[in-house]
């Protein structure tokens, strides 16, 4: 049988996976700096050290921006094409375990890292990040009442939710203040990982129409979603997450299709 790698959804993909591992090796550099910084914090140096934090910042936000983009697009020209390959969905899930899998694990990492202000251990528990990522994707690709909504929060949402953090943090010093971040953080990444492989169904954005009954509530979350966005930019991303959580609660036998 032939098998046909190179088709235009799974080089999308590859691009995918491309920019993960970019981001990857971006946010690695971005922990050496912070590690860096720790080091020279008392030394007459650290005045001629270079603060890159936005750059780094807007380094990894384009670079996930564009793993979320190739990861929408992937599937799209694939249904368009009518192309469904085995190849291309084993590969989706390969390219999204590193830019949704291990690029948050190593952002939470790093944002513990900055919560403790030194090399703890506390920052390896990020680490359970990557691995309950891997248990998500493989749980979603075998189980086949996963095509029109997700059992549990998507690799990507779960992204956004870790890197807006991650901004957060790097824009004011703090997400609520020096004294409890890492308790808060601890606390996220285990609230993260029960979410990701949890039985809960959440809505996707693979619509069958466009009609405002089928799709009201995803409607209503796609306006609140811009109001916040455009008040209060990328800090808006945690409150949008939570209410995505929340909204689809809200409509769950809708999301199921039992109503």
């Amino acid at each position: 049988m032939k098998i046909k790698l190179f088709t235009i959804p799974n080089l999308l993909t590859l691009g995918n996976l491309f920019c993960g591992c970019l981001a990857v090796f971006v946010t690695l550099k971005f922990k050496q700096h912070i590690s860096t910084l720790y080091y020279l914090r008392n030394s007459p140096a650290i005045e001629h050290y270079p603060n890159d934090n936005n750059l780094y910042l807007s380094i990894i936000l384009g670079l996930l921006g564009l793993c979320l983009l190739f990861d929408l697009l992937d599937g799209m020209v694939a249904r368009a094409m009518k192309i469904n390959s085995e190849i291309g969905i084993q590969l989706d899930s390969l390219a999204d375990m590193v830019s949704f899998g291990v690029v948050p694990g190593f952002l939470m990492m790093t944002l513990l890292l900055n919560s403790v202000e030194t090399n703890s251990y506390f920052q390896f528990s990020g680490i359970l990040i990557i691995l309950f990522s891997a248990l998500r994707l493989a749980k979603f690709n075998v189980d086949t009442e996963q095509s029109t909504y997700f059992k549990g929060l998507a690799t990507p949402a779960n992204t956004i939710l870790i890197f807006s953090l991650f901004w957060i943090q790097n824009q004011n010093g703090f997400i609520i203040s020096k004294e409890f971040d890492l308790y808060f953080l601890i606390g996220i990444t285990l609230i993260s990982c029960y979410l990701l492989i949890a039985n809960v169904p959440l809505f996707s954005f693979k619509l069958k129409g466009f009609a405002w009954k089928d799709n009201h509530y995803k409607y209503v979350f796609l306006i609140i979603c811009i109001i916040l966005l455009g008040i209060f930019q990328v800090s808006a991303l945690p409150f949008i997450i939570l209410l995505y959580i929340v909204i689809s609660i809200i409509f769950k036998k809708k999301i199921i299709g039992t109503v």
